[in-house]
Formats: C-alpha cells, structure tokens, sequence
C-alpha cells in the first residue's frame, strides 16, 4: 500500500475492479478509487467505514449488497502478514 499523499496504486486498480464485476457492483469503482480504498483497505473496511462511504451517494440496495458482499470477501481474504507488516511499517500500529 502506498503512502496516502501518492496516487492510488496501479496494481490495485485491475484487481479492484475486477472484485466489483463480479459482485456486479461496478458503479462503485470510481467512489471506491476516489476515496483511496485500496485492496488492503477493502480487507479492513467496517460497516461504519460503508456507510460514510455510499451511504447517501448509492441506494440502499446498493450498500446493503456491498456489505454482503464485502463481509463473504473479507471471510476469505483476510489481512495477510506482508500486508500487516507493510501498515505497521507505514503508519507505526
């Protein structure tokens, strides 16, 4: 993960949208890009995190189906110890 100030990492970009075609949410791409959620941020986000983050931008639907989604996804990806290590190397945790 990049340093916050920097662009949204490239690599991130494919991946991301990638994991929202197939949740067949795809309108939240620019959002999700725009407000720097990056795929480690997405194995991080909480349901507060979502509701700042489409809640009035999206339908309901919409979120309630990101949530979902999110939830199965983060099961079986979670934070992985490079990932760990790369946040706690950046932001001191």
């Amino acid at each position: 993960m990049q340093n916050l100030n920097g662009a949204y990492p490239a690599e991130d970009r494919p991946r991301l949208r990638e994991i929202l075609q197939l949740w067949k949410l795809e309108i939240l791409y620019d959002r999700l890009v725009d407000q720097f959620i990056t795929i480690t941020v997405l194995k991080l986000l909480q349901k507060d995190d979502i509701n700042e983050l489409i809640s009035n931008k999206f339908p309901i639907g919409v979120k309630v189906i990101f949530a979902y989604k999110l939830q199965e996804w983060q099961k079986r990806n979670p934070l992985n110890a490079a990932e760990y290590s790369r946040l706690n190397r950046q932001y001191n945790i």
